[in-house]
């Protein structure tokens, strides 16, 4: 099982704002950035503490507090976002490492220019290191990283020491720089670990988290939170009827969005609660849903077809409920009592995604035909 971790950037001016989220392993435990309360950070890191270290010493215990307490401040004021730890037993030895994400605004400088001033920099400060641009596959399918692989030895204070000394430890750590494609910001990854006979395990670990980095922009990020809302519901199956109606309304947005392209995804018809009746508490199926998506056609075609979308069934007499021009649309048959269509463009995926609601079965309906079923 794994948690997801979602931060919002502040807003931009004149620059899309971008939802990012990454998936950390349920075993590292995040540190407390997301306060200023230096008594609250200090409480949760104890729980923290309490919990990863419950059958150890409590020298051990204040030895971890301390150690982290150190650092909170310092990766706050670093612009990091999250930050966490793991303790792991690997053959039968305690091994360690961290996790910390960093976000910094970008001024003035596109996405590719930070890319290539990131590799510069990094390869004047850490010359003997290996720093590279890679190929990161993501949640968008892939964009372009810098990626600094080599040493940074940091030193215990006294009183997190064994030996109550100051104390130089080896670390090794790997640093991922990512430029989001709203030219606003760098996103950075950054892995350390003192356990380098495990630097095997921890590298490959880091792969697969920074794997699952994805953003969204406002439009994509309020089509998620609708499709969630409408809440399937398991081992129901939908009216026929309504499903032929869908099946219509489908068609005929199809005819109107005029593009050719991949459909063998998606196509799914689903009985769910509608969002209205969900926020009252109801669970029970009222509606039903078809999902459907075009692929491999141009960003620049799927956004005139949204804007033709828009248009015509304006025309139409259908209300327009929300939208950004050429990249979302949600549109309500019959003064919005009606079909619910909504329609968003997935930048550079090439990739429009479709859902039409039938109206909640407090209203009546009737069917039709369909390309579609």
């Amino acid at each position: 099982m794994t948690e997801s971790t979602t931060v919002t950037s502040p807003a931009e001016t004149e620059k899309p704002r971008l939802h990012v989220g990454w998936v950390m392993p349920p075993f590292f435990h995040e540190l407390p950035l997301d306060t200023d309360d230096g008594d609250e950070a200090a409480e949760r890191l104890y729980e923290t503490v309490q919990k990863v270290l419950a059958g150890s010493t409590d020298e051990d215990r204040f030895r971890m507090f301390v150690t982290y307490s150190a650092i909170i401040g310092d990766l706050r004021d670093a612009g990091a976002v999250y930050a966490g730890f793991c303790t792991l037993d690997v053959d039968g030895r305690p091994s360690t490492a961290s996790v910390a994400v960093y976000r910094t605004p970008l001024r003035d400088i596109t996405a590719e220019d930070a890319l290539a001033q990131a590799l510069s920099a990094l390869q004047r400060a850490y010359p003997g290191d290996d720093v590279r641009i890679s190929d990161l596959p993501c949640g968008k399918g892939e964009a372009k990283a810098v990626v600094r692989i080599g040493d940074a030895p940091f030193t215990l204070a006294p009183e997190a020491s064994p030996t109550g000394q100051p104390l130089e430890v080896p670390r090794g750590q790997i640093q991922v720089y990512i430029p989001l494609p709203n030219d606003a910001e760098m996103l950075v990854f950054e892995l350390s670990t003192p356990c380098m006979e495990d630097w095997d395990l921890y590298s490959e670990l880091f792969a697969t988290i920074v794997r699952t980095l994805d953003w969204a922009t406002d439009e994509e990020a309020e089509m998620a939170a609708a499709l969630s809302q409408a809440q399937p519901v398991p081992d129901v199956a939908p009216d026929p009827a309504v499903v032929q109606e869908l099946y219509a309304h489908s068609s005929r947005i199809l005819d109107v969005l005029a593009v050719r392209g991949r459909m063998d995804e998606g196509n799914q018809v689903s009985a769910v609660t509608c969002a209205d009746c969900w926020t009252k508490g109801l669970r029970s199926v009222c509606t039903a849903r078809h999902q459907w998506q075009i692929d491999d056609v141009e960003d620049a075609s799927l956004a005139a077809a949204l804007v033709r979308l828009d248009e015509t069934s304006q025309g139409q007499g259908w209300l327009k409920l929300s939208g950004t021009p050429g990249r979302s649309v949600s549109l309500a048959a019959d003064g919005g009592s009606g079909h619910q269509v909504n329609a968003t463009l997935v930048p550079g995926r090439r990739r429009l995604v479709v859902e039409v609601v039938a109206p909640c079965t407090r209203t009546v309906r009737g069917p039709a035909d369909s390309v579609f079923g």
